[in-house]
């Protein structure tokens, strides 16, 4: 079972980042849809518009995420990506934050959180993605 769809969401948070840990949402025993959507709301509910985003790509780092720039191209790319991966019972978890700047000023604009579960064989020839 597979998800990784994730919404792009004006973020609601505070004007200031809490200190307690980013929730992942109940992944060992939540459908991967449910993570998903309790992960979204975990991040838009974090992190306010206006934020500055080294700010934000910091308190992603100090809880184990890797962020990097964006794709460049074409549309609307975010800024950062920061992930997570998690291995555990065989399969591997994996949260994004995908960071949007406001313009080219350097403070968020929004957030798209993600979430993705792979499991054994999940999506190869032959296995249950089939």
């Amino acid at each position: 079972e597979t998800t990784s769809i994730g919404g792009v969401s004006t973020p609601s948070g505070p004007a200031s980042i809490p200190s307690s840990p980013l929730e992942l949402g109940d992944w060992r025993n939540a459908t991967p849809a449910a993570t998903l959507a309790a992960f979204e709301r975990n991040v838009s509910g974090r992190y306010g518009a206006g934020l500055e985003l080294g700010a934000v790509s910091g308190d992603l780092r100090r809880q184990d995420f890797n962020c990097a720039a964006g794709p460049q191209g074409r549309g609307d790319p975010p800024e950062q990506v920061c992930r997570r991966t998690v291995s555990a019972s065989g399969c591997t978890h994996t949260w994004q934050v995908h960071i949007f700047d406001e313009g080219g000023n350097g403070r968020l604009a929004r957030t798209r959180g993600l979430y993705d579960r792979r499991c054994g064989s999940d999506g190869l020839l032959g296995g249950p993605g089939r």
